[in-house]
């Protein structure tokens, strides 16, 4: 079901353990709650993916941060540093196996307009994977995801259009558990 993008009416949706396709700073994503084991293993449908794969996980802050992620000094002062779209693989801590892969999780502060809003209403790290078919290409245009996902578009509770988004790729991803710190996907 396509919805206007009122935070307050996302937030309900992802609070419930529901799935909305939602814009990123980078292309469409799928979003839950990180810590909702069966909002997952929705998303994990949706997709047809194949479990043990980490899921990009957005923070609204350091503070949210550091309740779900160990991290050191030197690697708070990388991720202040870095300027385009990157998720940070980090070992995790309070959240679901679901999300997570070997105890550590790929997170990623967003500087979309429209997911900083969303955090002003929840209060907990959002799952924000890949709009698509597991190794198929990103939706770009969230009107057509009927068409996409079939008859698992049904596990969709809300669709946001912020316009059709040309870019491919999603963010990119750097390693900061190994030293030197190594780059995963550009």
């Amino acid at each position: 079901m396509r919805v206007a993008f009122e935070p307050k009416k996302v937030g309900q949706i992802i609070h419930a353990g529901g799935v909305v396709l939602f814009p990123t700073e980078t292309i469409y994503g799928l979003i839950c709650d990180a810590t909702n084991p069966q909002a997952l293993l929705k998303i994990y449908q949706i997709k047809g993916r194949n479990f043990g794969k980490a899921f990009p996980i957005l923070v609204r802050d350091f503070k949210m941060l550091a309740e779900y992620a160990n991290f050191t000094p030197e690697q708070k002062k990388f991720i202040q540093k870095t300027k385009r779209p990157t998720s940070f693989v980090l070992k995790a801590k309070n959240l679901s196996p679901l999300a997570t892969q070997k105890k550590s999780g790929a997170f990623r502060f967003s500087t979309h307009p429209m997911v900083k809003k969303l955090f002003t209403v929840v209060d907990k790290p959002i799952v924000a994977t890949s709009a698509n078919l597991s190794t198929k290409d990103p939706i770009s245009d969230p009107r057509k995801y009927k068409e996409v996902f079939g008859s698992k578009s049904d596990l969709i509770e809300g669709v946001v259009f912020a316009g059709v988004n040309k870019k491919k790729k999603g963010s990119t991803i750097v390693n900061l558990t190994v030293r030197p710190f190594k780059v995963l996907r550009t």
